[in-house]
Parts: C-alpha cells; structure tokens; sequence
C-alpha cells in the first residue's frame, strides 16, 4: 500500500512539473514572439501546419506548435490548422490553405506514400501557393521522393554541429527582407545544425550559412557550404526553409522568431526579396 501511494505521489508529481514546464514554455515563447504586424498583410492567409515524424521525433515538435500558434494570434498574419496526419494532403483537402509549414517532420517520404498525395503536395507549391520547413523537414526525400528534395533545397545527410555545441554563423544576404531580425554580419547560437546531399547552391538563395571553418569540425562539402536558411522558388511558389528549431530554446529566442516569422511573410508573398543565388561569400 505504501509503494503504492509513493508511486502515486510520484506519478502526481512529475504531471504537475510537465504542466509548469509547459505554462513556462508558452511564457517565454509569448515574450518573444513579434508582435501585430506594423503592415497590414495583403490578406489574411490560412496555414496548414504537419507535425508527424516518420523517423526521429524530436522532442521541440511540441515547442514548435505552441510558438506557431502564438505567431497566428500575435501577428495576426495567418491563421492555422494543425495536423499529425495525412488525411488533407490532397488536391480538395489543400484547396482552402495558402500555405504549408513542416515542422520538424523527419522522413516525409514514410509517411507520403502515396503518389496522389505526394502530386497534390508538389502541385500546391508550384502553382503558386507557400511551402515553410523547420529543421527535420529536410530529413527526407531522397532517393525515394527525390521531388520533395528538389523542392525544399536538400536532404539531411547527418549532423556533425549537435545540439549542445554552439556554432559561429554567417549572415550572407544581410539586405533582404528575412534578415532584417540580425543585428551583425556574424554571430553564434547553439542549435543542430546539418550537412545535406543533393544540395546545389545555385537553384537557391542561401540567406544564413555556418561558418564551418569557424567551427573547428568538418562536414561532407569540398567548399564548407552548409547553408542554414535559405529561400527558393518553385514554379509559381516559394520556399522559406530554416535549420534552427532543433533546441527548444530556439522557439524563444526573439531574433529567430522574427527571422521565421520574415520567412513565413516571404514565402506568402507579403514580403519582398530575391530567390536567385548567391556566390558563397567565404574563403575555403
């Protein structure tokens, strides 16, 4: 009976440090979350938000649906629907949305098996509509949806840069629209950061990129390209894709925040800024 009730006790315990965790989490996250928008958008645009991780789940999916949902009621740019599910992912199901935010999703081609699904995902960006991804949303795609990779800029190929490191980063395109939320030309944080395969630096605009040299660890690129955040058109669509949200703590840093949220503005059209490349701005 005694092992009983401290197990209890104990069980008690740990639910009420989950809830205060979280109530401190949405805390920091509204803290640092831009606020109404200065400029009225063009619209008010619906999102569709995927979570589901067919691979690895990291444990800042949740921390990544609280911010998104606080970015729609802060800045009143979108609103959104959330789903761990493939059920919308269809031609009528996407109708009614102007944008797709990925976020954290690890291996998409496991979970988009179907080539009606995978079409209607594709078919959406192309004909003009917004695709954003966080993080793992690159982890997938290649070999067996080299289309998905084609579209969002490139595949998780392993990350030599863990969490728990903090790493020197470049802001290459410091003029362009989703980069006004950086205070220097440089600076370091402490996140997951990628090598990727299939990548080419010329099919996009590379708007941060690590410092690899810098970081005194070395990656899979002959030139140390390791591209952050980059932008990138497809057919009538864009992209906005960011590799910071591995780390909690990434959802309540101020200036990644807004650099999403820019992103996210960008990809919608509501934002304006070049998708051409960049030369790489830094020596091997």
């Amino acid at each position: 009976m005694k092992i009983s009730l401290r197990i209890l006790c104990f069980s008690c315990l740990l639910v009420f440090s989950a809830s205060l965790m979280a109530v401190d989490e949405e805390r920091k996250i509204r803290q640092a979350m831009p606020g109404e928008l200065q400029t009225v958008p063009s619209k008010k645009f619906k999102a569709l938000v995927y979570s589901n991780s067919s691979g690895f789940k990291h444990k800042s999916i949740p921390t990544g649906v609280k911010a998104l949902k606080v970015m729609s009621e802060k800045t009143k740019l979108f609103t959104a629907d959330f789903t761990v599910t493939t059920e919308k992912f269809t031609p009528e199901g996407l109708s009614s949305y102007d944008l797709l935010i990925f976020n954290n999703c690890t291996r998409v081609q496991k979970a988009f098996t179907k080539n009606e699904q995978r079409q209607a995902i594709l078919d959406f960006i192309k004909q003009g509509k917004a695709f954003v991804g966080f993080h793992a949303a690159s982890d997938g795609g290649t070999p067996q949806w080299k289309e998905y990779t084609e579209m969002i800029g490139g595949c998780f190929a392993g990350h030599p840069w863990n969490a728990g490191g903090k790493w020197p980063f470049i802001v290459e395109d410091p003029d362009h629209a989703v980069n006004q939320a950086f205070a220097s030309k440089e600076f370091s944080f402490s996140d997951e950061i990628y090598q990727y395969k299939d990548y080419n630096r010329s099919k996009l605009r590379v708007l941060v990129g690590l410092d690899a040299i810098k970081s005194g660890k070395e990656g899979n690129s002959p030139t140390n390209d390791y591209p952050v955040s980059w932008v990138k058109s497809y057919g009538k669509g864009r992209v906005f894709y960011s590799n910071f949200g591995h780390n909690k703590a990434s959802w309540w840093t101020p200036f990644l925040l807004q650099h999403f949220l820019d992103g996210i503005r960008w990809s919608l059209g509501d934002l304006q800024g070049s998708s051409e490349s960049l030369s790489q701005p830094y020596k091997i």
